[in-house]
């Protein structure tokens, strides 16, 4: 595996039908719990069939100037799929075939290894996605919360003397 390629240099090879796996450190954490960032590493496979339902799969998001995206696919439909980072409030616009460049097929945590299990990583998304509405319901409170008390409490004014 060659970690000095970069992710549109590794497409071009993987077009030309050069399959080389991609391994790529995860860097965000809309996928988390599964995937943490900074701390995991995933290799990554050209795609070459359609994805299947609950595949993590890497891709150029469309609606973006041009972002990576390490997503699960939540719905798949005849010219493109809808997918859902398991830690995200809701799922990415349609991402067209022709913008999904792999599929993982493993992280790596250290001395762990993982296979990803589309059907095991889709129950446990799908409980994420309502669990992971409460917390970031409780991570914007205790962000305004701080704001609001930031202002109720005023530095004391000095005159300049120590």
């Amino acid at each position: 595996m060659n970690q000095n390629l970069s992710l549109p240099e590794w497409h071009r090879l993987a077009q030309e039908g050069v399959c080389l796996p991609m391994r790529i450190q995860v860097r965000g954490v809309s996928m988390f719990p599964l995937l943490r960032s900074r701390r995991d590493w995933v290799t990554i496979l050209p795609i070459r069939e359609t994805p299947k339902r609950g595949d993590i799969i890497l891709f150029v998001d469309p609606h973006t100037d041009g972002h990576y995206l390490l997503h699960r696919a939540w719905l798949v439909e005849t010219e493109d799929i809808i997918a859902w980072g398991d830690n995200c409030p809701r799922p990415d616009g349609p991402v067209p075939f022709s913008h999904i460049w792999g599929k993982a097929v493993l992280v790596e945590r250290g001395k762990r290894r993982i296979e990803p299990d589309p059907a095991r990583g889709l129950r446990l998304a799908a409980v994420w996605h309502t669990v992971g509405k409460g917390w970031r319901f409780l991570g914007r409170c205790r962000h305004r919360m701080g704001r609001m008390l930031g202002r109720a409490v005023k530095k004391p004014e000095t005159d300049g003397a120590l």
